[in-house]
């Protein structure tokens, strides 16, 4: 076996160079848990700002419903569609009974 082969596994059989390829190892590994970690945070952020957006867009929409309920549920309009489209009216005190 020639010199440099025994020379390269026998620094390869030390300790030092084990230290130096784990402390690398895990140097990679903090890296892309650093790097992962960020571009989650911003797509959780982007989806944060989505679901804030829909909720307004839901809460606009809820309070423009309220407006409108309270304009179909008016008493004067629901007075005239009574007057005009069911043809009621106030009935005469001849038409009136009171139970007891």
């Amino acid at each position: 076996m020639p010199i440099i082969v025994k020379l390269l596994f026998g620094w390869l059989a030390s300790s030092k160079p084990m230290l130096t390829s784990s402390l690398c190892c895990l140097f990679v590994v903090s890296a892309l848990g650093v790097a992962y970690s960020s571009h989650e945070t911003r797509n959780m952020y982007r989806d944060l700002q989505n679901l804030e957006k829909d909720h307004d867009d839901l809460e606009h929409e809820y309070e423009k419903l309220i407006l409108e309920q309270s304009a179909w549920a008016d008493y004067t309009r629901l007075n005239q569609i009574a007057l005009d489209k069911l043809q009621m009216s106030v009935p005469t005190i001849s038409e009136m009974v009171v139970l007891r």
